[in-house]
């Protein structure tokens, strides 16, 4: 498929249209919120109306996350019970509404029903993974503050997840004080 002129549209054709960042588009491609873009024989990208088309519509949801209002909710996302009913206690016991999900589409649709303020998403989930589920609520969501919750931390995938947007992470066992310092930082006390 082609441009409206016959031809393919380079990245900065893209970018200068419809004002957005390079860097912007790139990351959209990465994280597949655009279909795969062709390439020139020089590897250069090219985007064609159907591209566009999803640029647009990325555009208009980030624009709706900024200007939708967050709700004053907690959302912890774990598989182990033991852990959410401790995280919860301990959010409600400091005064925060709290949500809990024990998998990743749970979590998902709380996340696009309340748009919670904070996020604690374990990484290791089952079914789904929650670096997985991450990348649903961020495409969704691109306002979302996560806090990845990792029992194992891999700097590779730590630095990869705060690279795509994760707020920062927590390792377990999980200490009451950092979490609750990392509430307020991000709500408020």
């Amino acid at each position: 498929m082609t441009g409206r002129d016959g031809k393919f549209y380079s990245s900065k054709d893209v970018c200068e249209n419809l004002q957005i960042s390079k860097s912007t588009l790139f990351k959209w491609e990465r994280e597949g919120l655009i279909t795969k873009v062709r390439r020139d024989w020089r590897g250069w990208r090219l985007y064609d109306e159907r591209n566009l088309e999803e640029i647009r519509q990325n555009i208009e949801k980030q624009k709706a996350a900024e200007t939708k209002p967050r709700s004053s909710y907690v959302l912890v996302v774990d598989d182990d019970t033991m852990i959410l009913q401790v995280m919860s206690d301990l959010l409600q016991a400091a005064g925060y509404d709290v949500l809990t999900a024990s998998n990743g589409d749970e979590a998902v649709a709380l996340h696009l029903e309340k748009q919670p303020a904070l996020t604690f998403l374990d990484v290791k989930l089952r079914g789904k993974s929650g670096i997985d589920v991450f990348r649903e609520i961020k495409a969704i969501d691109p306002g979302a503050t996560i806090v990845i919750l990792t029992g194992y931390p891999k700097i590779e995938d730590t630095v990869q997840v705060i690279k795509e947007g994760a707020y920062n992470y927590l390792t377990k066992p999980i200490k009451s004080e950092e979490l609750l310092e990392m509430v307020a930082e991000v709500i408020g006390p």
